[in-house]
């Protein structure tokens, strides 16, 4: 049977830095008596609140700022387009791959924030790489959980002998859907990233994956209009529109991963204590450090990119492993576990042997 695994991760991040000093001051202000307002002091929790939820209060309780660890985040210039970012990150990765855009069979696409609805997104990527028409090319939902997917499907897609190699694309586009006035438009930031999929030495590659859906959280967060479905007049932006679903989502995100980590690992033959490398999303500044304590990782490498590029939903995973690579905190033969989470809800570990 192939073993099949990532041949290299390609980046893309806007040149334009927005640090917090672009929110005006009354309104940050504004943030903060928000915050306080709705703080939950440990008295006021349910006592049978489970240990996952425990510790992500607890860790939200660790950023008390209105920025909520957020530092510093990219921006994508005024012309630009998701796919223009996707097309640049994909160039990226052939490079470090070797391959040039006749050795991939198969794109897979996930915009967070595309151009249009009602269309294939990818498709735009394929026609400004130069692509011939004879290949599969598919847009995905999957949100901040989509680098996951993209991978079970290409292997999947390898393995059956149906695709060489896979280009899975994954963009972030939010700040042009966060009104200023919102604290969570200060959360997000701009990029793409690329990761080609194939064939790797035995023994390498994805171990084993856990994927988990609820759609019971499917209102929890949401792109459109506010108070209205998404065809109708008003500004689209990104809300929640059931708030129960939304703090049910981040309370139980803690308890996904240890469960998910948990079965990924079991299903991979391996243990924890095996892992060396670590790659958490990035939706807050303390997921990473939670769950990885949970599931029992705190040995483990990792790399938290919030501060500096902000939540890029599901380019957050390809940036910490791109970025762990380059720095020489990710090598080969590493044993590497991630995890995320898209609202939908779907959330996933996947086990890795790192290399080709």
């Amino acid at each position: 049977m192939t073993d099949v695994g990532i041949h290299s991760i390609g980046l893309f991040l806007p040149e334009r830095v927005r640090a917090n000093d672009w929110w005006p001051a009354d309104e940050v202000d504004r943030w903060r008596e928000r915050m306080a307002h709705r703080a939950t002091s440990a008295d006021q929790l349910p006592p049978d609140l489970s240990r996952g939820a425990r510790a992500a209060l607890a860790g939200m309780a660790a950023y008390p700022d209105a920025f909520r660890g957020a530092v510093r985040r990219r921006v994508m210039d005024d012309a630009m387009t998701s796919a223009e970012m996707e097309a640049r990150a994909a160039r990226d990765a052939l490079t470090r791959a070797g391959i040039t855009i006749d050795d991939v069979d198969v794109i897979l696409g996930a915009s967070m924030c595309p151009e249009y609805l009602h269309v294939n997104h990818a498709c735009q990527a394929h026609q400004l790489l130069g692509m011939r028409r004879e290949c599969l090319v598919l847009s995905t939902e999957g949100i901040c959980n989509s680098f996951a997917l993209h991978l079970t499907l290409a292997e999947s897609l390898v393995r059956a002998g149906a695709a060489r190699r896979v280009l899975s694309l994954h963009s972030s586009a939010m700040t042009r859907v966060q009104g200023a006035h919102e604290p969570h438009s200060a959360w997000f930031g701009d990029g793409a990233a690329a990761a080609v999929i194939g064939p790797v030495t035995p023994g390498r590659g994805l171990r084993a994956a856990a994927h988990n859906a609820d759609g019971r959280g499917c209102a929890a967060l949401v792109l459109g209009v506010p108070g209205k479905r998404w065809w109708e007049a008003g500004p689209t932006s990104f809300h929640a529109v059931d708030h129960e679903a939304t703090r049910a989502m981040l309370l139980g995100i803690v308890d996904h991963a240890t469960a998910a980590i948990a079965r990924a690992l079991a299903s991979a033959g391996h243990t924890a204590a095996e892992v060396g490398f670590y790659a958490s999303h990035q939706g807050t500044p303390w997921l990473t450090e939670v769950t990885q304590r949970e599931a029992g990782l705190a040995h483990a490498r990792t790399l938290v990119t919030f501060p500096e590029y902000g939540n890029v939903s599901s380019v957050n995973l390809p940036l910490i492993l791109g970025l762990a690579e380059r720095a020489g905190t990710l090598t080969d033969d590493m044993l590497t576990v991630t995890f995320a989470g898209g609202t939908g809800e779907t959330w996933s570990s996947l086990v890795l042997r790192w290399g080709r």
